[in-house]
């Protein structure tokens, strides 16, 4: 299955490893990859400084399974604790972001904050434009022992969401604020 994951990634679909099954996830859109494009200059600068590293095709390992995702930006430090050639450990990212898509919203909203927390990504920002209005949500502080199959209960104690034009605070190790506005067009 692995195997079967990185023939995919590498003929340049994106295949991620949910549940034991090979997912085929569509490539970003203009919108999402400008969104993905903002965010990520406006944490270069603290990147830069501190030494991370930013990637966009890279996959957070979900244990205890072979079990993978893609997200659309991982902010790593600069000795990230890799799995392998294709995958982080979710404990040692700094941050993952996923931009919504029509297609891909309902996985971003219900399947990948699951998944991430079950890695122990501490932070994940999701960027919804197709959301009325438009907002941006910051989740930390991921539970443990969750159960992949349970929708139902909240994977982070800490959700907070900034419509388009708010000011969002990313915490420690970022320490900034990010007026939402310039996430979207």
């Amino acid at each position: 299955m692995l195997r079967l994951c990185r023939e995919l990634n590498d003929a340049g679909h994106r295949a991620e490893i949910r549940l034991g099954q090979v997912v085929v996830s569509p490539w970003m859109g203009e919108e999402s990859n400008e969104i993905i494009d903002r965010v990520s200059k406006l944490l270069l600068p603290f990147g830069m400084a501190k030494g991370w590293r930013f990637f966009y095709n890279w996959a957070v390992h979900i244990p205890p399974l072979l079990d993978h995702r893609l997200p659309n930006l991982l902010v790593l430090p600069k000795k990230a604790e890799r799995l392998d050639r294709m995958r982080v450990h979710g404990r040692s990212v700094l941050l993952a972001v996923e931009a919504c898509s029509p297609s891909t919203r309902e996985v971003d909203w219900r399947e990948k904050p699951l998944d991430y927390a079950r890695a122990g990504v501490p932070l994940f920002l999701i960027v919804d434009p197709v959301a009325t209005p438009r907002r941006v949500t910051l989740m930390s502080d991921p539970l443990s022992d969750l159960d992949p199959f349970d929708y139902h209960r909240q994977p982070y104690r800490k959700i907070v969401t900034a419509e388009e034009g708010e000011v969002l605070e990313l915490p420690e190790p970022f320490g900034i604020k990010i007026e939402t506005g310039a996430l979207f067009d």
